[in-house]
């Protein structure tokens, strides 16, 4: 028996349980793949978190933070600085940093692109390894030393293929950076770019969306409060939006504005002045941007606006209309009560020179008259001495000068051909005065010629009667003419000199305040008349007047 036993016992020595090296090796290879398996699992679970916590950024900077953090643990690192390109300055500003003191961010919070090692990375686009920082002159050494950063890792941030920053992480052990850790820190940091790309979109749009609102709330506040009447329709002409000014001079209330055309309300006259405006800005025409317009208010008033009219568009796309109605109504009629007041003034004045022209006709001139024939037969008498008759002569010679002033005088206060005859009669009266002064004048009629009202043909003979005496007193002119032409409708009177001209000013009204009170009393005359008057002159280019007015 101890021979068998000791007999099991060699073979047991000799033949232990032994594994084959090809058996080995597989068992150690699956092993190493089943261990770098998990590896890669808790690593792409890491970028899951991370990608995660990266895109929370957009609302939360304090998930951006934590995503830097597990990027530090992940790339075994001890610190990362992250940096974006500012574009008007081409400097690398420091965007968030983990890892690293206050005193260091101070030395390295901008930097030039091309300056140092992320400088470098952000001109070339390529990943960079530095193994030793320390032994680098592109950084601060005393400031690397004092924070005993020894290797690091720089990969560029992109966003949409373009370099917008870098990102680096760093160790202050002296352990080199591999292949493998570039592309994960790479792949971080292409989405880190993305984000952060993002999230400057995202504030800036932030940004212009709060800008967009406090306009509105500006817009609308000066919409709702303009003591302008405000009101916006679209292209079909429905009404869209009105403020309150215009349910004051409308007399409608908003509710009601909106379920009605606006234009409903108005004039003829105005409604297709409107339109007119609208189809001119539709087309890009140059075009005067406002109407007068007369409105039916609620309850049969009226109301006078003054409308100014604009295009409202939406992405470059004209949507509709906006109308700015002034209230003017007040105005107008305190116009139009000054308008009748300068007619009563002006008729009055007339006929007070009407008067005062027939009293030195009637009178004055005739007693004047009556004493130059008494001269006479005292000077066609033989008694008187030769001395008393010269003394008689040169009365009479003096009261003959006296006779001509005053019909004279009283022609140019109210010349009774205009009374008795008209208006075509005075005005040739006028052009036979300029003869008179050598001034080669022609007078035309052309059309058939009518009577008008008394106050039209009296301011018409005034407007005429300055223009005549500017010419022979102020344009040394050799030829005038006096033309009249009956249009339907209409007169057309204009009168032009070949004289010596002059620049106009930028209103004939400044004229009354330089005490020129010619040319404005023409131009007052013409409103009063409800005419237009336009008045052309240049530099030894001649004047013409032209008035019109409906007859």
């Amino acid at each position: 028996m101890k021979k068998g036993i000791k007999k099991k016992q060699d073979i047991r020595q000799k033949t232990p349980p032994q594994i084959s090296a090809p058996y080995k090796s597989g068992f150690s290879s699956a092993l190493d793949e089943v261990c770098a398996g998990r590896r890669i699992e808790q690593k792409l679970a890491e970028l899951s978190d991370i990608s995660n916590l990266i895109t929370e950024s957009l609302e939360d900077r304090n998930a951006l933070l934590l995503a830097a953090d597990r990027v530090t643990r992940i790339m075994d690192s001890d610190a990362i600085i992250v940096y974006l390109i500012e574009e008007d300055s081409n400097e690398l500003v420091l965007e968030l940093y983990r890892g690293v003191s206050d005193d260091f961010v101070n030395g390295v919070m901008r930097i030039s692109v091309g300056e140092g090692f992320n400088g470098k990375v952000a001109e070339t686009g390529q990943p960079l390894i530095v193994e030793d920082a320390t032994t680098d002159s592109h950084l601060i050494k005393d400031v690397v030393v004092t924070e005993g950063i020894k290797s690091q890792l720089i990969v560029p941030l992109r966003s949409k293929g373009n370099v917008i920053g870098t990102v680096c992480v760093a160790r202050r052990k002296s352990e080199n950076f591999y292949a493998d850790e570039v592309g994960l820190l790479s792949s971080i940091g292409n989405q880190i770019g993305a984000t952060l790309e993002n999230a400057r979109l995202y504030q800036d749009m932030k940004r212009t969306l709060n800008q967009l609102q406090q306009s509105e709330e500006r817009y609308r506040d000066l919409f709702e409060n303009a003591s302008d009447a405000i009101w916006v329709h679209d292209l079909e002409g429905n009404t869209l939006t009105v403020n309150q000014a215009c349910e004051k001079v409308t007399g409608y209330s908003s509710k009601e504005l909106r379920n009605m055309p606006i234009d409903m309300l108005m004039d003829l006259f105005g409604k297709s002045c409107i339109e007119h405006i609208e189809d001119g800005l539709l087309r890009d025409e140059p075009i005067d941007h406002r109407c007068e317009v007369r409105l039916d208010r609620k309850g049969g008033t009226k109301a006078v606006v003054e409308v100014t009219t604009s295009l409202m568009a939406h992405d470059g796309e004209v949507v509709g209309f906006q109308h700015a109605a002034r209230d003017v109504t007040e105005e107008r009629r305190m116009q139009e009560n000054l308008r009748y007041y300068l007619q009563q003034v002006t008729r009055a004045q007339e006929e007070e020179r009407k008067r005062i022209a027939r009293e030195l006709h009637d009178e004055t001139l005739q007693s004047l008259i009556v004493i130059s024939r008494q001269l006479d037969k005292i000077t066609s008498s033989e008694a008187l001495w030769e001395e008393s008759l010269e003394v008689v002569r040169g009365l009479k010679k003096q009261i003959e000068t006296a006779v001509q002033e005053i019909r004279r005088f009283s022609h140019d206060l109210r010349p009774s051909v205009l009374d008795d005859l008209g208006l075509l009669p005075a005005l040739e009266l006028l052009a036979d005065d300029l003869e008179k002064q050598g001034i080669v004048t022609a007078f035309k009629v052309i059309g058939k010629a009518r009577r008008l009202t008394p106050e039209a043909e009296v301011m018409l003979f005034r407007i005429a009667q300055e223009a005549t005496r500017n010419i022979w007193r102020h344009s040394d002119a050799a030829t005038a003419d006096m033309t009249l032409e009956f249009i339907n409708s209409k007169l057309r009177m204009s009168i032009k000199d070949s004289g010596k001209g002059f620049r106009l000013p930028q209103s004939l009204g400044d004229q009354a305040s330089k005490g020129k009170l010619g040319l404005a009393g023409m131009q007052e005359r013409a409103r009063l008349l409800g005419a237009t008057l336009k008045l052309k002159s240049k530099p030894r280019m001649g004047t013409t007047i032209v008035v019109e007015v409906k007859v």
